[in-house]
């Protein structure tokens, strides 16, 4: 019996956009593109995310690395904030739904320290208990110490949780470690499939 909805942040509860961010710096769809690729790749993300180091010392090693996008990365850690493009819709609504049944909400993340930037800006994060978030714990989504260290934080059994996350990698990872897993597409997906699961 499921006992806990599990969320991550980014594409599930607040949506983002860094194409859109970078787009007015550079004034160029081709000079976004390349900073994204060159710069911002998978392993800068994890690395961030994890933050094993500080993220403006981090920061300051990329500015070092690419001289020629030191005000890029500046824009990004002085403005990260608006890197979120607001709350997903009909996820609030949902939420007090779901809160409203005896459900517990927490949340699961990978997200730098500029997280509470936007968990102080979106009302959206108030509807959760608790949350564990990668930069506080240096695990990351999919490993599995991860989805541990969230059932042991809250004491729950992982068949009494369900995961909902935008990336299939993270939630091959929660059923690996025996929890319900949701693929985000949309709000009304997601309703579906609570309901195939007899949360709603």
């Amino acid at each position: 019996m499921i006992k806990n909805i599990v969320f991550d942040f980014g594409g599930v509860l607040v949506t983002y956009d860094f194409y859109r961010f970078f787009l007015p710096h550079f004034q160029s769809h081709e000079k976004t593109v390349a900073f994204m690729k060159e710069v911002l790749t998978k392993e800068v993300g994890d690395d961030l995310d994890r933050e094993l180091v500080p993220f403006r010392v981090y920061m300051a090693g990329l500015k070092e690395k690419w001289p020629q996008y030191a005000e890029a990365l500046d824009l990004m850690d002085r403005d990260y904030v608006h890197i979120v493009t607001g709350e997903m819709p009909g996820m609030t609504e949902l939420m007090q739904r779901l809160k409203n049944r005896g459900y517990r909400l927490l949340g699961l993340s990978n997200w730098s320290s500029k997280v509470y930037e936007v968990l102080e800006k979106y009302p959206i994060f108030g509807l959760l208990e608790g949350s564990v978030i990668s930069t506080e714990v240096k695990q990351l989504k999919p490993e599995a110490d991860i989805y541990h260290t969230l059932l042991e934080r809250f004491q729950a059994l992982p068949e009494e949780c369900v995961f909902i996350d935008d990336k299939l990698p993270n939630i091959e990872g929660c059923r690996q470690v025996g929890m319900h897993g949701i693929l985000f597409q949309s709000t009304a997906q997601l309703e579906e499939e609570l309901r195939k699961l007899g949360v709603l």
